[in-house]
């Protein structure tokens, strides 16, 4: 430095000007927390393993995460892994007690129940969903579009 003041530090991608730089490190280590998590579906980690991967308190994560999503980290880790598994319910021929483990589950049972918590039913269930033929799957929708915005339709 030419001033003989002391070296300023150096910025990762991201700097703490002001308010805005620290909404931008915010921004960025959501971005990063998000990837552990994808990268970590099958064997997640842990509020305070997250925020040490970050370098960032738990208490420090878990405020970043309620002003991007509204959320807890793990609760919004749990719907990550529970979106995999419906994806994998429609799209595997996996039994539930293994897509319940690929999504880091440690029992069917635990599986099932946070699954239902979710989306209102069984993993079971929304298998079955997926079975029903698209006909039928039609005539459902249509049923529950005129229910809900109470249009009667003629047949």
């Amino acid at each position: 430095m030419a001033d003989g003041g002391p070296p300023t530090p150096r910025c990762a991608g991201v700097c703490l000007n002001g308010e805005g730089g620290m909404m931008r490190q915010d921004r960025h280590l959501f971005e990063e927390s998000l990837a552990l998590m994808h990268n970590n579906l099958s064997e997640p980690l842990q509020t305070g393993e997250l925020a040490a991967y970050l370098g960032i308190t738990p208490k420090k994560l878990e405020r970043i995460f309620r002003r991007y999503t509204g959320e807890l980290p793990a609760r919004f880790y749990r719907s990550l892994r529970l979106e995999l598994a419906r994806g994998l319910l429609h799209g595997s021929g996996l039994g539930i007690d293994e897509i319940g483990r690929r999504c880091g589950f440690s029992s069917a049972s635990h599986f099932s129940r946070c699954f239902r918590d979710f989306v209102g039913h069984s993993p079971r269930e929304e298998r079955k969903r997926r079975e029903m033929p698209a006909r039928l799957q039609h005539a459902f929708a249509s049923s529950l579009k005129s229910e809900f915005f109470g249009v009667e339709h003629s047949s």
